[in-house]
């Protein structure tokens, strides 16, 4: 029921000019982290130059809430460009930098600014919250089911950060290929726990509609924040 994407590829997150953020790849302590960012994002200032240092676009990264900021001005892997490629996905024209994962980091926070040729700066930080980002292959990962539930390959178990307070799945049907409605399901906390220590978690067989293919993230709460695991923009999938 659950297979990964980017499972050992080092980590991009593309920040792009239509207020999303996706995660490709696996983000996890001691990796590799590379970011992409449109600064169409920004109140641009009239003439700005893409990729110009005269007005630079700086990214702030810290890896645990109370540990230090770095701070590293994104630059254009293609150069100061007077036209350029703007793409709702990330993949045309972005500012690049890039970033080592502390062995020891515990989430990943990300914020930016913009200082205009007027000396204004200006913020791209979800509305002073920060952007946040989890190791989610280690805070969910999938249970195996005991012994005598192996016949039920459709129940969802999930091994899950221990201070998770809530679980669930954000489903859609297709229909003739086609997505859904969005809908949610709540996993239930068992009460038992993997030797690692994490949570486990059921979604009992009953929860997805059967006889239909069903694509579907996981979602769960932590410190107050809810965070999405998509599944590197792929999603998962049950038949």
């Amino acid at each position: 029921m659950i297979s990964r994407h980017g499972l050992g590829k080092a980590a991009t997150i593309y920040f792009t000019h239509v207020w999303t953020q996706r995660l490709e790849g696996e983000l996890k302590p001691g990796g590799r982290l590379s970011i992409y960012y449109d600064p169409h994002r920004m109140p641009l200032a009239p003439g700005y130059l893409f990729g110009s240092p005269d007005q630079p676009i700086t990214v702030h990264v810290k890896f645990s809430e109370n540990g230090p900021v770095h701070d590293k001005v994104l630059w254009s892997p293609a150069g100061i460009l007077r036209h350029v490629d703007k793409d709702p996905t990330g993949y045309g024209s972005m500012l690049f930098q890039d970033f080592a994962i502390p062995a020891d980091a515990e989430e990943l926070v990300v914020w930016f600014d913009y200082r205009s040729s007027d000396g204004r700066v200006h913020y791209d930080s979800d509305y002073g919250r920060n952007f946040r980002f989890r190791f989610l292959t280690r805070d969910v990962r999938v249970h195996p089911a005991p012994s005598s539930e192996n016949g039920n390959a459709r129940q969802l178990r999930l091994a899950v950060n221990p201070r998770a307070t809530h679980v669930s799945v954000r489903y859609r049907v297709l229909e003739r290929g086609v997505p859904g409605h969005a809908r949610e399901a709540s996993l239930t906390d068992t009460g038992t726990r993997d030797p690692e220590g994490c949570r486990i978690w059921l979604l009992p067989n009953s929860a997805l509609p059967s006889g239909a293919p069903v694509v579907f993230d996981l979602a769960y709460q932590l410190n107050g924040h809810t965070y999405v695991d998509d599944n590197s923009g792929k999603h998962f999938h049950q038949e």
